[in-house]
């Protein structure tokens, strides 16, 4: 688990260039992310069952918008992304977007009556600043509702590519954000939860490396981070797959576990 507070060692420019590579094949890869909008969709219309003014913050493809359309008509949704090709991918979906951090939203403050994010914030070196720009661009009564992949995503690949490192080496894997950091984050952006849950979904793979083949499609490549290239790096991972087979192998395939996340919170009284 990641404790409260902590930072990944996340570079921005590398995330933002690979999920804009991977905009164009996004959605037909993703069915776990398919899965986590209409729950999360779910959520945050219960919290805010007629929104008027509605961003959606790493909205990649704009997919989540284009299911609330279906659902709230009247709803005017807001796309922003970090990776423009994402952006260009959710107005191409009928989304107003721009190109933008979730730590410096380009937005007023007291915009949206309702804030969404699915399957982003992970993705983020912290969850604090994220959160309290949500809050900021929060009308009054207004609600975020988050969902995320937090500490246990992965943890069969991360396990395998700690295991395949050389001794001394550097640990590069992934550091997904646990349930207390994101309460910590909540509580420090001055937003109170009405809803903080967790559920596990396992994929199957034919073998590790297809999982990697898997993710790099995505543009999460991030989280199997063999860097350096060359025969080094081939190595590493033929050592990661044998160790990954070894403990979780079997007739089915690889399991791949994701730990989602889900909140929705509204501000609360006191400032931040």
């Amino acid at each position: 688990m990641t404790r409260p507070g902590a930072a990944n060692a996340v570079d921005k420019l590398r995330v933002r260039r690979a999920f804009g590579r991977a905009a164009g094949a996004y959605d037909a890869h993703t069915p776990v992310q398919e899965e986590v909008r209409a729950r999360l969709l779910a959520l945050a219309l219960g919290a805010a069952p007629a929104p008027r003014r509605v961003l959606d913050v790493g909205a990649g493809t704009g997919a989540l918008l284009a299911a609330l359309r279906a659902r709230a008509p009247g709803a005017l949704g807001v796309a922003t992304d970090l990776a423009h090709g994402m952006a260009l991918a959710a107005r191409e979906r009928g989304a107003p977007a721009v190109a933008g951090d979730a730590e410096a939203l380009p937005f007023r403050a007291g915009r949206f009556d309702l804030v969404l994010s699915s399957s982003a914030l992970q993705w983020l070196p912290r969850l604090g600043p994220a959160l309290a720009e949500m809050r900021r661009v929060l009308a009054p009564g207004g609600a975020v509702a988050v969902a995320f992949f937090g500490g246990e995503t992965l943890h069969e690949l991360r396990e395998a590519w700690r295991a395949a490192l050389p001794a001394g080496a550097p640990d590069r894997t992934h550091r997904f954000h646990g349930e207390a950091e994101l309460a910590a984050a909540l509580e420090e952006a001055g937003l109170v939860p009405e809803v903080l849950t967790s559920e596990r979904r396992v994929e199957r793979h034919a073998d590790p490396l297809e999982l990697v083949r898997a993710l790099r499609r995505i543009g999460a490549g991030n989280a199997a981070p063999d860097r350096s290239g060359g025969l080094a790096a081939r190595g590493a991972l033929a050592r990661m797959a044998r160790h990954y087979e070894a403990r979780h192998g079997s007739a089915g395939g690889v399991p791949a576990t994701w730990d989602v996340l889900y909140t929705v919170a509204r501000a609360s009284l006191r400032e931040p």
